[in-house]
């Protein structure tokens, strides 16, 4: 698993540079998540995939899904990814590549996690104090997940705030079991 993801930092380092070079991050970013959508379809994914059909198949299909036009940058990207047979490396290209546009916008990425659906006032408060704790710009991804029971974790970079209720009760019980233990 960790070579994917090192292969997939490579793929958006370069595409970022060539970004960077044409002032056209948002457009680079656009098509990266456009190709990643695409792949979530299985079927896609695996056509594209198919090393029995021809680059040029291949190459015309992806044209026909994405409709870039030919002399597309990111569509040369696409293009050698599927002549490598690395084509399901799109998904986290474009995780990464975001990760480097927020970076070099001094903007830190942060998850927030919650049990049920947040507020606009709650995902407002949340914001504020991850840019207190990071002193820079955030964007915040909301996903839920019911095991949480209540409350939010919060994942800024490597780093995990949880302040839901299961980690209070998984913290209770290892206390409790260190006590009973002693």
């Amino acid at each position: 698993m960790k070579r994917p993801v090192t292969a997939a930092r490579r793929y958006a380092e370069a595409a970022f540079q060539i970004a960077s070079e044409d002032e056209a991050m948002a457009k680079w970013q656009e098509r990266l998540d456009e190709l990643a959508a695409l792949l979530e379809d299985e079927r896609a994914a695996r056509v594209l995939a198919n090393p029995a059909l021809a680059q040029e198949t291949r190459d015309d299909i992806l044209r026909q899904a994405l409709g870039w036009p030919k002399g597309d940058a990111a569509f040369n990207l696409v293009r050698l990814l599927v002549r490598r047979n690395r084509i399901r490396l799109a998904p986290g290209i474009a995780q990464e590549f975001r990760r480097l546009v927020q970076r070099s916008s001094g903007i830190v990425g942060a998850t927030v996690i919650s049990a049920t659906e947040l507020t606009p006032s709650e995902v407002d408060a949340i914001r504020e104090r991850v840019e207190q704790l990071t002193d820079r710009k955030v964007e915040l991804t909301l996903t839920r997940d019911p095991a949480l029971i209540g409350g939010v974790a919060v994942r800024i970079g490597d780093r995990m705030i949880d302040a839901s209720v299961r980690g209070r009760l998984e913290r209770l019980r290892e206390r409790l079991m260190a006590g009973a233990a002693a």
